[in-house]
């Protein structure tokens, strides 16, 4: 079916005599976007969403108090991202380690679809949308790691922005499948909230501009009563109010944009504001629907990088019409129309320039490394050959591990081994765990008494982190494994020294890829 041109806009639903243009544009936009997405390291999230769905199955109930840790942990722990974890794991246990990279492009390419469909219905053609969508690619592609829960949240951002265009136009039917969708989304991942605010936005503007609202209001209340609709009940409630007002000092991601962005982010960034300015000053404010979603989303990613995806994703779906009106706009749609060669030289080279290291990276395999890829910058490590060493000498015990190592650990070595604290920070630990963890592993002012506190049988330690350098020295401590990677630690006369010992001297080998 033809998307629905709703644009005042002469022209600019158009398209070019011949289709090689238009499929040029697709096939460069779609090769280019799996690439830069195609860093397909195993996220660290993964691995503690998928622990739990592992005991939900085990049990036959989503436990409320933590399993995992032996150190103080919250309850009940709301573990906003079970629904996330029970789709990794069954598509593990019934697809295989494919069908977690799978599921990432399918959500990527999902939005991408939707974007477009949001677009054009909005009146953008193709050749204005796929230069934006290629800068919007380049602003966002640092967030699809696989598979963080928040990919989905992509998606159903770019659903919740297409069925409010439709609102726009009198359509009320989609609410009968946003509402049930909605449920689906909460039980997948807290980043429903961003949906709710931009929700809350349009029904602002809708009302400003004394456009119809009312039902507006009523589904806005109906979607507040919703948020109970999870294994948790009503704590839910507690936890968002808590987590969502809480500061994240030592988690990069939620650092400002300014201070923690790639170089390449916060140009792109500023480069997508002075578009929105131009388009602005030539169509007017009131031409330009879906700015104030826009603006506020732009606000929240100067303040947390890791909210700029919402911003691209509200941008590429609402400015490209709005744009195309300009008079830059209107020299690109004429370019597109008639087929200009330099337009379609550029495609070829973002093809040119992204297929072949595409197909070199291998994008259909799930990678867990236990040393970096140089091709992929930065991304998580595992401590593969210290957790196989565990397992083989049946180690049983308190394992105090680094924050992005726990949950590996947990679902590697679970219920044998408990650990310190895992990644799943103010779902499953109260205030302070991180900041606790931090002081041990970076060997700051109090790592001692940290270590003391918490008494552990066995520690875990990255040869990156300074503490790696004082634990060899550190009296009642003894090393008893080491590779490129990590050391391990047992307390002098423990009943895990016996099983440490039958496996000889310390030392391992690095540079190990594991299956799941």
């Amino acid at each position: 079916m033809r998307p629905v041109c709703e644009t005042s806009f002469p022209g600019a639903c158009a398209t070019p005599r011949h289709r090689f243009l238009p499929v040029l544009i697709l096939l460069a936009l779609g090769i280019s976007f799996a690439y830069r997405i195609s860093n397909n390291v195993a996220d660290v999230d993964l691995w503690h969403e998928m622990a739990l769905a592992r005991e939900i199955f085990a049990s036959g109930r989503i436990p409320r108090e933590d399993r995992f840790a032996y150190t103080p942990t919250n309850y009940p722990v709301v573990h906003h991202e079970w629904g996330a974890g029970i789709v990794a794991f069954c598509a593990v246990n019934s697809l295989g380690e494919p069908s977690i990279v799978l599921i990432k492009y399918v959500l990527a390419f999902g939005l991408g679809a939707v974007c477009w469909l949001c677009a054009s219905r909005r009146g953008a053609s193709l050749g204005v949308f796929g230069l934006l969508a290629a800068m919007a690619v380049l602003l966002a592609d640092r967030g699809f790691s696989t598979l963080r829960a928040q990919v989905y949240s992509y998606l159903l951002t770019a659903c919740l922005l297409y069925w409010l265009d439709r609102d726009r136009q009198g359509d009320r039917k989609w609410l009968l499948v946003w509402m049930p969708l909605y449920v689906v989304w909460l039980n997948v991942h807290a980043g429903f909230l961003v949906g709710s605010g931009i929700f809350f936005l349009y029904w602002l503007e809708q009302m400003a501009r004394r456009e119809p609202h009312v039902h507006l209001l009523l589904a806005g209340g109906a979607m507040l009563g919703l948020i109970a609709v999870n294994p948790y009940g009503l704590h839910y409630y507690d936890y968002l109010a808590s987590a969502a007002l809480m500061p994240r000092p030592l988690i990069d991601e939620w650092g400002p944009l300014w201070r923690n962005g790639e170089p390449h982010q916060i140009g792109l960034f500023l480069l997508s504001l002075l578009l929105l300015g131009y388009t602005v000053r030539h169509v007017g404010f009131r031409n330009v629907r879906g700015l104030l979603t826009i603006l506020v989303c732009a606000a929240f990613a100067v303040k947390s990088t890791r909210l700029l995806n919402f911003y691209a994703i509200a941008w590429l779906c609402y400015l490209p019409a709005s744009f195309e009106a300009t008079p830059l706009g209107q020299v690109l749609r004429r370019k597109y129309l008639e087929r200009a060669r330099p337009l379609a030289a550029f495609y070829v080279a973002m093809l040119a320039v992204s297929a072949p290291p595409l197909l070199l990276s291998k994008p259909w395999l799930l990678r867990v490394p236990d040393q970096p890829i140089p091709r992929f910058g930065n991304h998580p490590i595992y401590p593969l050959g210290a957790v196989d060493f565990l397992a083989r000498t049946g180690f049983r015990g308190k394992l105090m591990v680094p924050f992005d190592w726990g949950a590996y650990v947990s679902w590697r070595l679970y219920p044998d081994v408990k650990v310190s604290i895992d990644s799943r920070y103010e779902v499953a630990y109260p205030p302070g765990s991180l900041e606790r963890n931090s002081i041990f592993y970076r060997a700051l002012d109090g790592w001692q008494a940290v270590l003391a506190v918490e008494q552990p049988d066995a520690v875990l330690v990255p040869n990156a982190l300074p503490v790696s350098k004082h634990m060899p020295t550190l009296p009642g401590w003894k090393q008893v494994y080491r590779d490129d990677n990590a050391q391990i630690y047992y307390r002098a006369g423990t009943t895990s020294g016996a099983a440490f010992a039958a496996e000889g001297p310390p030392g391992g080998a690095a540079g190990v890829q594991r299956t799941l």
